[in-house]
């Protein structure tokens, strides 16, 4: 089986800035299924890259040590051969495609790696059927939902059959159902395939009876520890949400219905969306809950009325529109106006609606709060996954639109971070008496912070527990 092991590494990104990992040693044992973990920011997705063989090549610098593949140094391999042996999943599945559509894609990686023309049908054919991905093959990868992208580039990556997986926060926009699909089939692959699998991965879920090894990332020492299989946890708990009584809101819609791609997602759905609360809009992958965000944020075309104070949202041109409705989009670097994370804070400081709650004063506390303080100098998009998402989060809340929709603000945060952000969403909604709803396939350590859900299901929108208007 081939070996994959860090030898000694010290890594830092620039000259000046400190070091990530410091003689770091560090080997996933061939044939296992491996669990990593570790606070947003602590290097796990740098430790990926370095294991894949992409850094230093495309950023940062080694100061000592070196990652050995197979009895060679991993730098020295060439890319398509290094592809056969050690694959990864990037944590945004966006940065992974090349193509327009499924089939394509999957295509091209293939091609990549000089598979013979004759077995590329038959590859994608055995991928497509392993994740049940048959209807989405000749798809546009831009009309998927995110958990649809996941399990697409998930496959992409297995369809190269390299022998290493590494699988950065694969599951952070996954269902339920389909997080403990993957995970039985990745289980299958180690098995029955003598594949080696590594994950990072914040939630502990879903891994019991999975995962052989788990190991955490300390960002103190830098130092990579095994930990015991006991903390991990089964899939059985639902976490539902708490039945509290409704208040009456602002924005409302009336028989909505939303279509897209020729297939219907929505019929006919009436609701108000509470003031001061936080609402769950749970559903499985693909039924529309993005599009639904994006029909209130008037980025979708859709049938039947929305409301804002009983005004039909038709007679608000779009930009008064953005500034009563906020959208926070599933992909952090999209929400992105400024190059550093300074000047992004910066900006929603100065068009804020509510200047008088968010002073220069609150807003250090917030950073300090989300571990965001020391990363102000650096640019967005270079940040970690779940640092993203902090300085997303916080700077949509510093803009304080009354209504407010954020798709999957938790995925590739750690229960620390994802606690800190659920405490700063909580405080803000009833203290400036905003109505958030929240699209979020993490059940743990969120639905005890919410008030309501809305499910969205066979194309109908339901109230769960029965809650209660309060008129």
């Amino acid at each position: 089986m081939i070996k994959l092991a860090a030898q000694q590494l010290s890594f830092r990104y620039q000259s000046t800035k400190p070091l990530i990992f410091d003689h770091l040693d560090f080997q996933i044992e061939p044939g296992s299924f491996s669990l990593l973990t570790g606070p947003s920011g602590c290097g796990k997705s740098t430790l990926f890259k370095l294991l894949a063989g992409l850094y230093p090549q495309y950023g940062g610098q080694i100061e000592t040590g070196q990652v050995i593949l197979d009895g060679q140094n991993v730098t020295k391999i060439l890319p398509n051969q290094r592809a056969q042996k050690v694959a990864m999943l990037f944590q945004n599945p966006n940065r992974q495609f090349a193509m327009r559509t499924v089939s394509e894609q999957l295509t091209f990686a293939l091609e990549n790696i000089q598979l013979p023309l004759t077995k590329i049908p038959q590859q994608i054919e055995k991928v497509l059927k392993i994740f049940n991905l048959q209807s989405l093959k000749h798809r546009k990868l831009q009309t998927l939902s995110g958990g649809e992208q996941q399990r697409v580039a998930l496959a992409t990556v297995l369809a190269l059959d390299s022998q290493v997986i590494l699988l950065d926060e694969p599951f952070a926009n996954v269902d339920l159902t389909g997080r403990k699909q993957l995970l039985c089939d990745l289980k299958r692959l180690q098995l029955n395939y003598q594949k080696t699998i590594l994950v990072a991965d914040h939630d502990l879920t879903g891994y019991q009876g999975i995962a052989d090894h788990l190991y955490h990332l300390d960002s103190n020492t830098q130092q990579i520890v095994s930990q015991s299989l006991t903390k991990l946890q089964s899939l059985a708990t639902t976490f539902p949400v708490p039945l509290h009584r409704l208040n009456s809101g602002d924005l409302s819609w009336q028989q909505l219905t939303l279509t897209t791609a020729k297939r219907q997602l929505l019929n006919g759905s009436s609701f108000t969306l509470p003031r001061g609360q936080l609402g769950l809009l749970s559903g499985e992958n693909g039924v529309g809950k993005s599009t639904l965000l994006a029909a209130l944020s008037q980025l979708h075309p859709y049938q039947g009325q929305i409301y804002y104070q009983q005004k039909a949202a038709q007679k608000f041109n779009q930009r008064h529109w953005n500034l009563l409705v906020g959208l926070v989009f599933q992909n952090s670097s999209d929400q992105f106006i400024r190059l550093t994370a300074q000047d992004e804070i910066k900006l929603s400081q100065k068009n804020s609606l509510q200047p008088q709650y968010w002073t220069s004063a609150r807003i250090t506390h917030c950073l300090q709060q989300l571990n965001l303080a020391n990363i102000l100098d650096q640019v967005c998009y270079q940040l970690s996954g779940g640092q993203q998402k902090k300085l997303q989060l916080l700077s949509m809340l510093i803009m304080a639109q009354p209504i407010l929709l954020l798709d999957e603000p938790f995925a590739g945060l750690d229960p620390q971070s994802l606690a800190q952000a659920l405490q700063l969403i909580h405080e803000t909604t009833t203290q400036l008496q905003l109505s958030l709803l929240i699209v979020s396939h993490q059940r743990a350590g969120v639905t005890e912070k919410l008030d309501y859900e809305l499910q969205l299901a066979q194309q109908q929108l339901t109230l769960l527990q029965g809650g209660l208007i309060n008129d």
